[in-house]
């Protein structure tokens, strides 16, 4: 049974620690772009931080999203979003931002009314978020995520050591900024769905991570291994490649439904989970696992020996 799952023969030997820093100049590239979108453009907040009006509305006869947002024209809300619910082309969801000038209008859905007539449009909900409250909701939210990097980090450094913590760390802070980088590069709203996706795919990078570092740390504790630490690292990769391509396939399966039959936030988080997925698994292999190595050797320039009986790495394996 174990073999009928096993679509990766353990005795694979790739060479994924030598090959790592042609991955990493690639992530660091990626960074910089990301930090670079983000000062000059940054992202497209959604009404949960930014405040203002969503509106689910019914129309008695079907029309369409473009329709819709010309109507919204001619009530000078271009900069509103308009996303369809169902397949009747009847019920949609639009979302205005707050903007400078509103005080002096009437709130959209009564104008929405207004223009179309109360027989021809039904408002079937409206959510309204102040500015302040938004403000306060992305500051709860960026706080949210620095304290689930911190206690994560806490967790590693206490099931593992000092050799790995870093390591983990630094490859969940590169998903989590990844992650970003899709909802920049998209232009998908940021929410507090976006929130959610961000916590899952931290979750899931250290759970990937931790998988190769728990046989990394089997692997050391053997009688009789002697083998650097590179060479270590590189094979419990390999041993768990088979685990790692399934969980990451099974995963990506039950994802990929959502976003062929969802819309709006929704779709967005699946989205967002199929790219954290690849990067998830991506960043333990060329990101965690090799400066766990660099970890090792300051460790070892700074403490005058190894802290092990394993020989010094060659440099020339890294």
């Amino acid at each position: 049974m174990q073999k009928y799952f096993q679509i990766i023969p353990n005795d694979l030997s790739i060479d994924f620690i030598g090959k790592f820093k042609y991955f990493l100049f690639f992530s660091m590239i990626a960074l910089i772009a990301i930090f670079a979108g983000l000062w000059t453009r940054g992202l497209n907040y959604g009404v949960d931080f930014t405040g203002g009006t969503v509106i689910q509305v019914k129309f008695k006869n079907a029309t369409s999203t473009e329709a819709v947002r010309k109507v919204l024209e001619e009530l000078k809300e271009s900069e509103a979003s308009v996303v369809g619910l169902g397949d009747s082309n009847q019920e949609f969801m639009i979302t205005s931002r707050n903007s400078t000038g509103d005080k002096d209008k009437s709130p959209l859905n009564t104008r929405l009314v207004e223009k179309l007539g109360a027989d021809n449009l039904t408002v079937q909900s409206v959510d309204v978020v102040g500015p302040k409250v938004g403000s306060e909701l992305k500051a709860a939210a960026l706080r949210s995520l620095f304290y689930s990097v911190i206690l994560i980090t806490i967790y590693i450094w206490l099931r593992f050591d000092v050799r790995f913590a870093p390591g983990a760390t630094l490859a969940m802070i590169h998903d989590l900024m990844m992650a970003t980088g899709f909802y920049l590069l998209t232009g998908r709203e940021f929410t507090i769905t976006a929130i959610a996706a961000l916590l899952t795919i931290a979750g899931y990078s250290v759970n990937d991570t931790i998988v190769i570092y728990d046989r990394v740390r089997e692997m050391l504790k053997q009688s009789g291994s002697n083998l650097p630490l590179p060479q270590t690292i590189n094979k419990a990769i390999n041993l768990t490649l088979s685990r790692t391509i399934l969980t990451s396939l099974i995963t990506f399966i039950s994802i990929v439904p959502i976003i062929f039959l969802c819309k709006g936030e929704i779709q967005s988080f699946a989205i967002a989970m199929c790219f954290g997925i690849f990067v998830g698994t991506y960043s333990t292999m060329y990101i965690a696992s090799p400066f766990t190595i660099y970890v090792e050797r300051f460790l070892e320039n700074r403490n005058g020996k190894s802290k092990s009986s394993r020989p010094t790495p060659k440099p020339a394996v890294v």
